[in-house]
């Protein structure tokens, strides 16, 4: 790379702040809030863990270990039994926890980013820090979690009042980070602008920072200072705040002059960032080439300004790896363009929008097992919470399944999920596998229940349910989040349209139900599932169309043909090839007045 001369400054004032203090609030602490998750991105030795697990442990939190390199899944485990045997005056088994190996090369649907392409953050920049700490973010939105602490491993001195005041500000506040205070957690830049006499105020970051999960409609994007850039929407509303102090393990920051190089990209977008939150100018002014083509100029200047009062300072090995450092960062700030700028910041605002709307889409479970499934990490993972006392290698599909190699099948899926829980009394079981039949295509984030059987070619829309023991036929198409009920049967060449299909209804071929099959529910006094409750479904002989938003209820049949129009309730039986509206009122074709008695639908009813 070729050297970039750092010219002598030639602004008077600084030409980035110091301290961006003045975007916090001081949390007032007043809530009832309590911690739900401590969420630790690890990657050294799990002994860096003790403190976390032990403010875990003492909040009664659920300790998350996303795990890779030296850190593993097993050794956490080992760090848990250790701290449950330890006599210091808590219960035994305390530590709720959760391990995950993440797979190197991991991927999934939820974090395809269009900015982890971008050419100018990957400027010597490596690590899963940014994955990490998205895949604790999702985990929390599955789960249910109302509040988690994202740290990294370094951090140290943690006090438990501190996380207590800090949660209980969460609700009117969407972040609370805990300010670093022995070692600063700086930017190579930011270090050298501090030794060389400059004030220079460490901000909140990722590496202590209480979350709002329910506010939190941003992303860690992989870029350095990915967490500003989470937080940015959240201070430009005033809405972070920071109460508290932890310490961090002490680093060289001068040591490798390439830190800076992969630093610089991601410091300027944060700092010019933070300089609109500061003017509260809006975040579309980053839009513009422009104002990054002004800003890149500071930088420069700044950055010159840094490296003349560090030549000022007697000789030392620490001001010539200082100077190396800086030289190293303004070559790297040389080569941004501010159309790169502008260009990351619109794909970020695109990534943004996108990740609001998947998260917003996203199920919950109270089950750790059906979360980990979905992000496909079920058998990656460690805890007392999966079927004993620690589990791992277990699979996204626990049963018996037969899936056709033609099969495709979203890596978000599941298959073989067990039965639902009934309220009183169990399901009597098929005894058979769960089957995939050939050329069939399963959506993202489908259910499809142990022992349901799925014919050829058919086809699962995103977000569908198939319960146990459900059958369908050969190319059936199941729409954008319908249901299709336990112990159902489905014909061939059918369409579910965005329906709910209650258990054990029957529905013959070739027909569309586009509207809701339910049970009367006679006595709402019973159980609603018991099997002594059990009611007669709904049974629709071949060729019938249900239209939107019609019910058809109970044990009747609708026969052959016939057509339920949108908006219908049906509780009697309906004779084939007869239309049928609002209440019960059923037509022939011959005597409907308007153009759907004389249509192709009925035209052989109407021969006959």
């Amino acid at each position: 790379m070729a050297r970039t001369a750092v010219t002598a400054p030639s602004l008077s004032a600084p030409a980035c702040r110091g301290t961006h203090r003045r975007l916090l609030r001081i949390p007032s602490g007043r809530s009832a809030r309590t911690l739900d998750a401590v969420v630790v991105a690890t990657t050294w030795s799990v002994d860096a863990l003790g403190g976390a697990a032990a403010l875990a442990r003492e909040l009664g939190a659920t300790l998350v270990a996303l795990c890779s390199r030296e850190a593993t899944a097993s050794d956490v485990a080992t760090l848990a039994d250790r701290l449950s045997t330890m006599d210091d005056g808590c219960e035994p088994d305390r530590l709720d926890w959760l391990a995950v190996d993440v797979p190197d090369g991991y991927q999934h649907p939820l974090f395809g980013f269009a900015t982890s392409r971008a050419s100018e953050a990957k400027v010597e920049r490596l690590g899963d820090l940014s994955l990490k700490r998205n895949l604790g973010l999702t985990l929390a939105t599955l789960l249910g979690w109302e509040s988690a602490l994202f740290l990294d491993e370094d951090i140290t001195d943690l006090d438990a009042d501190d996380v207590r005041h800090a949660t209980a500000s969460l609700g009117e506040l969407a972040m609370v980070g805990l300010e670093v205070a022995d070692f600063p957690d700086n930017s190579v830049v930011c270090h050298a602008h501090r030794l060389a006499g400059g004030r220079q105020d460490t901000f909140v970051s990722g590496s202590a920072l209480l979350v709002d999960v329910g506010q939190a409609e941003s992303f860690f994007p992989d870029v350095y200072n990915e967490d500003w850039l989470f937080l940015f929407d959240a201070a430009c509303l005033r809405l972070v705040g920071r109460t508290g102090e932890v310490g961090q393990l002490p680093y060289e920051p001068f040591r490798n002059p390439e830190r800076a190089v992969g630093e610089e990209f991601g410091d300027v977008l944060a700092e010019g960032l933070m300089e609109l939150a500061h003017l509260r100018l809006p975040r579309a002014v980053a839009d513009d080439p422009g104002y990054w083509h002004r800003f890149l100029a500071r930088r420069r200047e700044f950055i010159a300004q840094i490296a003349g009062r560090i030549t000022d300072l007697p000789a030392s090995p620490l001001r010539a790896q200082a100077l190396t450092a800086l030289h190293a960062a303004e070559d790297r700030r040389a080569a941004i363009t501010p159309a790169s700028c502008a260009a990351y910041l619109r794909t970020w605002d695109a990534d943004t929008r996108a990740w609001a709307s998947r998260t917003r889409d996203l199920p919950r479970t109270s089950s750790l097992r059906s979360a980990l499934e979905l992000l496909g990490l079920a058998g990656d993972a460690m805890s007392p919470r999966l079927d004993g006392r620690t589990r791992k290698g277990t699979t996204m599909i626990p049963g018996t399944v037969d899936c056709a190699a033609t099969a495709r099948v979203a890596p978000t899926a599941q298959l073989g999920a067990p039965y639902r829980l009934l309220q009183e009394g169990e399901w009597d079981r098929l005894h058979r596998p769960t089957v995939i039949g050939e050329g069939c295509d399963i959506g993202h984030f489908c259910v499809v229940g142990e022992e349901a059987q799925l014919g050829a070619g058919t086809i699962l829309d995103t977000y569908c349910l198939v319960e146990g023991g459900a059958t369908l036929g050969e190319r059936v198409i199941v729409t954008h989040r319908a249901s299709v009920g336990a112990r159902a049967v489905v014909g061939h060449d059918s369409v579910i349209g965005c329906s709910l299909v209650c258990e054990r209804s029957r529905i013959g071929n070739r027909c569309r139900v586009f509207g809701d099959l339910v049970h009367r529910q006679l006595d709402p006094t019973r159980p609603w599932d018991a099997p002594e409750a059990e009611e007669s479904s709904p049974i629709l002989e071949d060729g019938v169309f249900v239209g939107w938003g019609a019910t058809v209820v109970g044990g009747i049949t609708i026969g052959e043909g016939a057509y339920i129009c949108a908006g219908a309730t049906v509780t009697k039986d309906v004779a084939a090839g007869r239309i049928v509206t609002g209440s019960n009122d059923v037509s022939s074709p011959q005597d409907w007045k308007g153009s759907l008695g004389k249509s192709e639908f009925f035209r052989s009813a109407v021969a006959g």
